[in-house]
């Protein structure tokens, strides 16, 4: 980490000069908080299994340690593996997403059957149900040995997700500096990326159910998704009012504006990137 970067500590969120002293070449000690008199970071003498554990159970101690107290240089990677899950999802039709497409445009069928007993198609605004094309299921024929035309949708599907993280993180970006007054922290935007792969994570319990939920009922994958899209929501609000200190309703109301974002840009992405590669 820079030098000139400040940390933090991970049980106030106090900024601090060090995290460790040295007093030789095998004494080490560790740095108190000077705000609540705790170590500023222990997880700096854990195992990394054991950060992993707390990340999981959503500990913001080991949250702030990832972000303010390691380099954690290597974001890029893990969110491209991250993007990659949740468009696989969405290029097979199963992840809510898929539901909430299928719902707007009226379509019964799919390759999973996956939906929702509310039709809300009669509601939606004709102009949205125009781009409705571009998501219908097609089945592979025999007859297509193309296999570069089924890699193309998925690398398009791919395209469109990244435009809606995208939009997701400027939205929730934005909104939270627009709401500074509430908010103690300024961000730099390369943290923001770093807290929403931190965040995303959550995305690798949708995994099971992807490999081997294809002879679980509709239903079953239903719920699981879903359960995966709440704890997502709260370890995204965890993470975000660490990086934002900003008060957890407001950080709330605009995680789902950003979410709201994020899904209508992916949505609408799609059929323009399908006609710009002549589908």
């Amino acid at each position: 980490m820079d030098e000139t970067e400040e940390y933090k500590c991970v049980n106030c969120g106090e900024a601090a000069s060090a995290l460790y002293r040295t007093y030789g070449p095998s004494v080490l000690k560790l740095t108190k908080c000077e705000k609540c008199k705790g170590i500023v970071d222990k997880y700096i003498e854990y195992d990394p299994v054991i950060v992993m554990i707390d990340l999981v159970l959503m500990s913001r101690e080991a949250q702030r340690h990832i972000l303010y107290n390691t380099e954690f240089k290597s974001f890029w990677k893990l969110a491209i593996i991250l993007i990659m899950l949740e468009t696989y999802g969405v290029w097979r039709s199963d992840s809510l997403f898929s539901i909430g497409v299928n719902s707007v445009c009226g379509f019964e069928n799919n390759s999973t059957n996956l939906s929702i007993p509310i039709n809300i198609s009669h509601s939606v605004p004709e102009s949205w149900k125009v781009n409705c094309w571009a998501w219908s299921h097609v089945e592979k024929s025999d007859e297509d040995n193309d296999l570069f035309i089924w890699e193309k949708d998925f690398y398009v599907q791919f395209t469109s997700i990244l435009c809606g993280i995208l939009i997701f993180i400027a939205t929730a970006h934005l909104l939270m500096k627009m709401v500074s007054p509430f908010s103690t922290n300024k961000v730099p935007i390369m943290r923001v990326f770093k807290a929403f792969t931190l965040a995303d994570v959550g995305i690798l319990f949708t995994l099971p159910m992807l490999v081997w939920g294809s002879d679980t009922s509709a239903d079953t994958r239903t719920i699981h998704l879903l359960l995966v899209y709440l704890y997502s929501f709260v370890v995204f609000l965890n993470v975000f009012s660490v990086t934002y200190e900003c008060p957890v309703p407001i950080t709330i109301l605009i995680l789902i504006l950003s979410n709201i974002t994020k899904y209508i840009t992916s949505f609408h992405a799609t059929p323009v990137l399908r006609r710009l590669f002549a589908y």
